[in-house]
């Protein structure tokens, strides 16, 4: 019983491992329409008979060691699982054997229902004896003699720590800036934000910075978070999360996202086909004189 249970173990899961490979691997890339949802049909097949199998083959043994007991038969068991057993009702549950059950039997009777006074398990209370030794350890470290920190004061140590490291990666690295530091990118700088535009950015703002259903125009002057090179750094990198524009800040380098906004600015004033209607405020942008920036669409 226990190989057959094990040999279907192994033949359900390697289904599985088979079956959610490719999805994990290609993110389902070039599978569309009824391909996806096949794949999809197959995978929750493989789970549920997967669980289905498992349910049965546990029921199977129930029955089979009633069957025994009602016969007289000794229910056999592997070498391996008699030993997890005896150490069980021994050391984790001491739980009474099925044969003693009178002796711990109680006169409760609920419609039939009866309980067995069997003691709590070793393991349970022995973890409620070592939460109560700890939680006597704790309070007198951090209430009575008061030699440990407080969470507040960890949390400010550890903001320390982490501003001390923020500051040196600054230095250690001439490509960290942010909303504040960001300058405007040169030509080949320009030409990279547009590569990435154009794979990323297209589809919520057109092609051409024109906007569509989703994204607003990016080629006009009104801004619905700030039309300066600082605030489309910012809104690129933390995102509008309330009108589903991600943080690109997870994904991209302050490299790359300088890169974007400078294209993004680039394009002020191309007058795109078919340009969205204006949406926030009106923002004069103030370009620097020494720049290289040609305002060109895509």
């Amino acid at each position: 019983m226990r190989k057959h249970f094990i040999s279907r173990f192994f033949f359900m899961a390697g289904a599985m491992i088979l079956f959610n490979a490719p999805a994990n691997a290609k993110g389902l890339v070039g599978l569309t329409g009824g391909m996806e949802y096949f794949l999809y049909s197959v995978i929750a097949f493989v789970v549920i008979a997967f669980t289905l199998t498992i349910y049965l083959l546990t029921l199977k043994n129930k029955y089979q060691k009633v069957a025994d007991l009602k016969s007289g038969t000794v229910h056999r068991q592997s070498g391996l699982r008699k030993w997890w057993s005896e150490l069980d009702k021994k050391v984790f549950t001491k739980a009474a054997p099925i044969e003693r059950e009178a002796d711990v039997l109680l006169d409760h009777d609920y419609d039939g229902i009866k309980e067995l006074d069997n003691a709590l398990p070793p393991w349970w209370k022995w973890g409620f004896y070592f939460t109560i030794i700890v939680a006597v350890i704790y309070m007198f470290r951090f209430h009575v003699i008061k030699t440990g920190p407080t969470p507040l004061e960890e949390y400010d140590k550890e903001m320390r720590i982490a501003a001390a490291k923020m500051e040196e990666f600054r230095k250690n690295n001439k490509e960290t800036f942010d909303e504040k530091t960001v300058t405007l990118a040169d030509e080949k700088g320009i030409a990279e934000g547009r590569k990435i535009f154009s794979g990323t950015c297209l589809p919520c703002h057109g092609g051409n910075g024109e906007g569509n259903a989703v994204g607003p125009n990016l080629t006009d002057k009104y801004w619905l978070h700030g039309g300066s090179l600082g605030d489309v750094f910012k809104t690129i990198t933390v995102g509008v999360p309330d009108k589903g524009m991600q943080a690109w800040g997870r994904t991209f380098s302050p490299a790359d996202i300088r890169n974007i906004s400078s294209f993004i600015l680039s394009l002020q004033g191309s007058n795109p086909a078919n340009a969205k209607a204006p949406q926030g405020n009106l923002y004069e942008a103030t370009m620097p004189a020494d720049t290289s920036v040609k305002k060109t669409p895509l």
